[in-house]
This record gives structure tokens, C-alpha cells and sequence, in this order.
């Protein structure tokens, strides 16, 4: 993490891509692409006039940190089956055998309506507290029941979480859904359905994701 000083204050960039600042990248790709002091104003928080005001020595240095911040890597993003957010350890969905029918309902609703939108609120029906953890294995835990009355809610909170958690969370998820509409007995159209919302995804991911999770795996 860097330091910028304005004025009086110090600001601290950010040394991770959140949730929230790849949305506003993604939608507004060709901006913050031709035009850097989008993408500065975006990581520091400042309005566009108040970076005029800054040493360019300053600006540089922030620019070439953030540039390097923005082109996520394979390497850093491994799926992460839990981590601290904010006080609270969250773990990733791990019996989806017993996953509630309403789990699946909102993957369904939060994907067809804008899956760049709700990237957050999908990780918070996947990422869910812990509520017992086995100290002899990590990866042997049980977290909350299931409650779609505290995903939106979580899912603010998930805003400020780095986006490659998202994306090692999203090739698994994939797989996930292409397990069960493959085994389960829906209609059709619901696996149309639940097909096309793949494909949503799959085209928002970075190349390198891409690679993981084919069309051809998603489509077959």
C-alpha cells in the first residue's frame, strides 16, 4: 500500500482491486483505459479538478502503482475456501448437496438481471460465516444455514472484498452449476436459462479465467 498526501491529508491507495472498482472498471472500460486520472480518481477518491493540484512526481507514482493493481494475475487469484472480512471469517459453501432451493432461486434472479452488478451479492449466497471450524483441518468447517434475508446485506459488506476472490470463486461456480443442471431434473428451458447466465459470466472474467472455464465446457 502507497500513500498519497493532498493537502493535509493523507489518503492511502489501495493495494487490491475491490468488488466495487471492478464493477465501475468494467462498465466503463474505455474510460478508465484512454483517460488515467479516471482510474486515479477511482482508487484516491478524489474529483477529477482536485488531482490537478497534485505533484506530478506524485501522480506518477500513484499511476504506475495502480496500473500494475488493475491487471489481475492467475497466480493471485487461488479459491479461497474462507478468509476475514471486516471481524467476521466467511466460508465458502461446501455441502452443495443440502444447498437451500432459495440459494439457487437467487443465483438465478442476480444473474439474469446484470451479473457485473451483482457480482457481490452472488458472493455473499456462495460465502456464508462460520459457525464451526475444525482446528486439525481448515478446510473441514460448517457455516450458516442458508437465509436469503441476509445475502443483500452481506453482500454490501462483500463490496470491499478483492476481486479475485470473485474470480478463482467464479471457474468453481461454474462448474458447480454445470454439475447440477447437468443432474437434476429441471425443464429445458430452465437449463437454457441457467446456461445463458453462465455465458454472462464467463465473458465478464479476465482472458486467463477464461482458459479455466471454456464455452465449449459451458455449452456442451
Amino acid at each position: 500500500m502507497i500513500e498519497l498526501v493532498y493537502g493535509d491529508e493523507v489518503i492511502e491507495i489501495p493495494d487490491y482491486v475491490s468488488i466495487s472498482m471492478y464493477q465501475k472498471l468494467e462498465k466503463n472500460k474505455f474510460l478508465y483505459e484512454t483517460d488515467p486520472r479516471h482510474l486515479i480518481s477511482l482508487f484516491t477518491g478524489l474529483e477529477m479538478n482536485e488531482l490537478k493540484n497534485l505533484p506530478a512526481e506524485q501522480v506518477r507514482l500513484v499511476q504506475g502503482f495502480i496500473q500494475n493493481k488493475v491487471n489481475i494475475k492467475q497466480e493471485d487469484s487461488q479459491l479461497i475456501f474462507h478468509f476475514y472480512h471486516k471481524g467476521i471469517e466467511y466460508g465458502l459453501e461446501n455441502d452443495w448437496s443440502k444447498l437451500a432451493w432459495g440459494a439457487w432461486v437467487d443465483f438465478e434472479v442476480y444473474s439474469a438481471e446484470n451479473i457485473l452488478e451483482n457480482i457481490h451479492k452472488i458472493m455473499a449466497v456462495l460465502y456464508r460465516p462460520i459457525t464451526y471450524k475444525n482446528p486439525a483441518n481448515p478446510k473441514d468447517y460448517t457455516i450458516e444455514p442458508y437465509n436469503s434475508n441476509t445475502v443483500e446485506k452481506r453482500g454490501e459488506v462483500f463490496l470491499s472484498l478483492p476481486i479475485q476472490y470473485w474470480m478463482a470463486a467464479a471457474s468453481f461456480f461454474f462448474q458447480i452449476v454445470e454439475s447440477y443442471i447437468t443432474n437434476t431434473n429441471i425443464s429445458l428451458e430452465q437449463k437454457m436459462k441457467w446456461k445463458r447466465m453462465m455465458m454472462t459470466g464467463w465473458r465478464i472474467l479476465p482472458k486467463w479465467a477464461r482458459k479455466k472455464v471454456s464455452p465449449d465446457f459451458i455449452l456442451r
